[in-house]
């Protein structure tokens, strides 16, 4: 039997027109028409999950960055704190010199000590624990 028999014979076929066999065509229909629902619904769905993925990897980027940007943001308030606190320390010590400078007494008394100065008529004795070693090396 060759192509050309296989043919003949096809064509000396007829379909029966029956109840049988508009039911079966219909199952038939209705099996293509529910397997491309099927396609249709699993490539709908395969979006919407890949853009879902999408969106969850953007956002949990920028969660990340932000988490990072909010550590990095917490230490230099930490570093400017402490900054801020040796700074006030230093400025009430110096207001404090400020003030006692601003006191004769004290400044003659300070310039006394440190550098040996006397009053007209006062006479200063060094002794072994003085420190006349910060006269010299100023």
């Amino acid at each position: 039997m060759g192509m050309a028999d296989v043919k003949a014979k096809a064509s000396k076929v007829e379909r029966l027109e029956n109840e049988y066999t508009r039911r079966l065509s219909h199952q038939r229909d209705a099996a293509q028409h529910t397997q491309v629902l099927g396609r249709r619904r699993r490539r709908r769905a395969t979006r919407i999950i890949a853009v879902f993925v999408i969106f969850a990897a953007i956002l949990g980027i920028q969660l990340v960055r932000t988490n990072a940007s909010l550590h990095h943001v917490n230490s230099q308030v930490a570093t400017s704190e402490q900054h801020l606190t040796r700074t006030k320390a230093e400025s009430r010590k110096l207001k404090l010199q400020v003030k006692q400078l601003n006191n004769d007494d004290y400044v003659g008394q300070l310039i006394r000590s440190k550098y040996y100065y006397s009053k007209s008529g006062e006479t200063i004795y060094s002794l072994p624990g003085d420190h006349a070693g910060d006269v010299i090396a100023k």
